[in-house]
């Protein structure tokens, strides 16, 4: 618990700090945040945010194969996140688990419950930078491709590629993939 501690104040401490661009250094960062996030192969660039806006019981992040994380990507993690492997979130993108319910009991949003949603990033995706993935999306499909600055708003087919506000998909990737 006291390790868990420590690496998430190293993990403030250096994740804004352009020191940690060099190429020893950048070791440093990757360590805490792999250590933390129990995920072995975790590539993250300065500025990265992941973290649990509200705490819950479902507030977890699972990072299963290799991951590469952009500058200043952002993950909230409230209601959970699981990432597969090969996937790449480019710089400036967001991905949100949690949502204030507009209308509930309250006018004033802040004091109506919050709704939590869990979301699954399949294998081989690609998050273009700055798209955004809001809390209605459960799934982010095998091979998925989101272009910079879509905004997602609901679940994308395997090897699908999707673009605009709100994203859409206009074409499906072509794979051949070979046998070694």
């Amino acid at each position: 618990m006291k390790f868990n501690i420590i690496l998430k104040i190293g993990i403030l401490l250096i994740k804004n700090m352009d020191i940690f661009q060099i190429l020893t250094l950048r070791d440093v960062r990757w360590f805490l945040y792999r250590k933390y996030y129990s995920s072995p192969q975790l590539y993250v660039d300065s500025g990265v945010d992941i973290s649990s806006a509200h705490r819950n019981k479902n507030a977890r992040f699972v990072g299963v194969g290799k991951i590469n994380l952009g500058k200043g990507v952002y993950i909230d993690y409230s209601g959970g996140v699981k990432i597969g492997h090969a996937v790449a979130i480019s710089a400036g993108a967001k991905i949100f688990t949690h949502n204030h319910n507009v209308n509930g009991k309250f006018k004033d949003w802040q004091k109506n419950p919050i709704t939590y949603s869990d979301i699954v990033i399949e294998d081989y995706v690609w998050i273009g930078a700055d798209a955004l993935i809001m809390p209605s999306v459960k799934r982010i499909g095998e091979g998925s491709i989101i272009g910079s600055g879509a905004i997602v708003t609901t679940d994308t087919e395997p090897y699908g590629i999707y673009v605009g506000n709100p994203a859409k998909k206009i074409a499906t990737r072509k794979v051949e993939e070979l046998d070694e």
